[in-house]
């Protein structure tokens, strides 16, 4: 059986971490290795952390700033590929539950299909189907997650529940951390794909997951947060120009994303979008004043 190492980030959300962990510890395959990178650490949830012990073995990597989910990510697999290389790597959410036998069944389908990149099925937190793969408009680049377990066309795999073989890894590398927050998983299947890998969905691979508890990304008619709203939408055109989508219908989905918000009377949305949209220097300052550490790598 080929072994497992997950990686967890952890924002301000150390309760759903310990749910998660205990959750994992029911898992009928268990994990090399689970690494937990702590963004905006500070003393009291390092004390917190560290009054509990788990069946398996924990790395604790702590930051001091927050790195944003890429490239606490890629700490952790870095970590993970130094302690235990040729491991399959599960990136999960902290604010999942994944079923006893989730993590069994994702890696039978990943062996089975022989995918760079695998999936589970995703269930909200009243127990409701909610994806776990998803679909990219081919113009606008706009996403969505299928509508149904039997669906078999999907783009990406949700990043809530990220299985990566260590061959993906080894030639599709990590992360790109040019999005801070969403719309990464979606660049690196994309790059997987190109490097020859397949995507699978393992649908008896169940994870409970609740969705936007960290940030308020399901919040709907208007009422996501300015941060991540504005996140959003700049990371929907930096991947539709990184990945090769038409500019015309990039730039066409933009203008009706900023109307909508000029009809809900967003105005310093519709500022802030266009800002960061045009020049990494003011997304830098987006992120930083947001509470973010953001590098700029060009």
């Amino acid at each position: 059986m080929n072994s497992v190492c997950v990686v967890l980030v952890n924002y301000k959300n150390k309760e759903k971490t310990v749910d998660c962990l205990r959750a994992l510890e029911k898992s009928s395959v268990q994990p090399s290795c689970v690494y937990i990178i702590d963004n905006a650490s500070t003393e009291e949830s390092r004390q917190y952390f560290w009054t509990f012990t788990f069946k398996f073995k924990v790395r604790w990597i702590w930051n001091d700033e927050n790195r944003g989910f890429a490239a606490a990510c890629n700490q952790g697999i870095r970590a993970a590929q130094e302690d235990y290389a040729g491991n399959f790597v599960w990136l999960l959410n902290n604010d999942t539950l994944p079923e006893a036998n989730a993590l069994e069944k994702i890696l039978d389908k990943a062996l089975e299909t022989g995918a760079g990149i695998t999936g589970s099925l995703i269930k909200n937190a009243k127990g409701d189907f909610a994806g776990g793969v998803c679909v990219i408009h081919p113009k606008f680049a706009t996403v969505q997650r299928v509508a149904s377990p039997e669906a078999t066309k999907f783009d990406y795999v949700e990043g809530s529940s990220f299985l990566i073989s260590p061959e993906c890894l080894k030639k599709t590398g990590l992360l790109s951390e040019d999005y801070f927050l969403y719309f990464e998983e979606s660049d690196y299947c994309m790059h997987a794909k190109k490097n020859g890998f397949s995507l699978a969905w393992a649908t008896d691979s169940i994870i409970w997951h609740d969705i936007g508890s960290s940030t308020g990304s399901e919040i709907a008619k208007g009422g996501v947060p300015h941060f991540i709203d504005c996140l959003m939408i700049r990371n929907r055109i930096h991947f539709g120009f990184r990945n090769g989508y038409p500019a015309v219908s990039l730039i066409a989905g933009l203008l009706i994303s900023l109307g909508l918000r000029f009809k809900r009377l967003q105005f310093s949305r519709i500022a802030t979008i266009l800002v960061i949209c045009l020049s990494e220097k003011a997304f830098k300052k987006f992120i930083e004043k947001n509470g973010g550490s953001y590098e700029i790598r060009h």
